[in-house]
């Protein structure tokens, strides 16, 4: 009875937080809201089910960060680790997702707890309480493991789809474009993630940025090695007036020279993985083939 009445808990509190954030919801739109960037904006149709709950409890999560303060370096490094993610750098969201993967862990927590009062194993209150904190530092810990993943998951990505932007910058400056020009061509001629961060430095540079400062902009939240060391040759060549043309040559030759060593490693690694099937699948089925007639040959008898 007790298990229900805790579910039947949870479930109410839900609703009267759901129903706080649409109070919260129905005051007018900050400034900084107006004036966010419409790349910045998600449509209502591409959240789905956890963004579109996200988006609802947003005003109530963003009203008690608001009264408890944020920590500024702490917020600093999430964004910059959520612009690595390929993400928008709205700490809010994050902040939201922790709070609904912590809730998703204790759910289940509550479930195992329903579960083992069923049988008659009830946990005392204490142990029922540490069960509900450890399954909801366990989502927390979940959504993290989740965001290192997806930032170096797209520094591989980047890492891979390097060499070809750099041999199109290469052949764009020698045939008399300007950086900016090249930069702009091969973010539009190409797709993925180095090319939309190549596209942010284009509106970047347009909107007013020095181009050095919006290329170091791109080295600093790149989570690729490869990459951050690219824009920082063309930032440096574009300070000390080298010609680009020799520069990016010389940098496209590098990132082949890299991507080549990084297969090389790669196939390094999995050179042992590759002997599993060989040792345990086609090695015994071809000594079985070749003993298998002996043996049915054989005709051994006891005189």
């Amino acid at each position: 009875m007790s298990g229900t009445g805790a579910l039947l808990g949870i479930f109410l509190g839900a609703g009267v937080l759901l129903t706080l954030a649409g109070l919260l919801a129905l005051r007018p739109p900050r400034l900084a809201d107006r004036l966010m960037r419409p790349s910045m904006r998600m449509a209502p149709t591409s959240l789905g089910p956890l963004g579109s709950l996200i988006e609802i409890s947003r005003p109530f999560i963003d009203a008690l960060s608001r009264v408890l303060g944020r920590d500024s370096d702490r917020s600093v490094t999430l964004a910059r680790q959520l612009r690595r993610a390929g993400r928008s750098a709205d700490i809010s969201r994050y902040r939201l997702e922790q709070v609904i993967w912590a809730a998703g862990g204790m759910l289940i927590g509550a479930a195992v707890i329903v579960v083992a009062s069923a049988r008659g194993q009830l946990p005392g209150p204490f142990l029922s309480l540490l069960i509900l904190v450890l399954a909801g530092f366990v989502g927390v810990l979940l959504n993290g493991r989740k965001l290192a993943s997806e930032v170096r998951r797209r520094g591989q990505r980047m890492s891979d789809q390097l060499p070809a932007a750099a041999e199109l910058l290469a052949f764009a400056v020698s045939a008399g474009e300007s950086p900016i020009a090249a930069l702009d061509r091969v973010s539009t001629h190409m797709s993925g993630d180095l090319a939309d961060d190549l596209s942010d430095v284009v509106r970047s540079v347009r909107s007013g940025t020095p181009m050095v400062a919006a290329l170091r902009g791109l080295g600093d939240i790149s989570p690729s090695g490869e990459v951050a060391r690219f824009v920082d040759g063309i930032a440096i060549a574009t300070e000390r007036g080298t010609p680009m043309a020799e520069v990016l040559r010389a940098q496209a030759a590098d990132a082949r020279a890299a991507a080549r060593r990084q297969l090389l490693e790669s196939a390094g690694r999995k050179e042992i993985l590759m002997l599993v099937p060989v040792v345990f699948f086609i090695l015994p089925i071809v000594v079985v083939i070749a003993l298998f007639p002996g043996i049915h040959g054989l005709n051994l008898t006891v005189p």
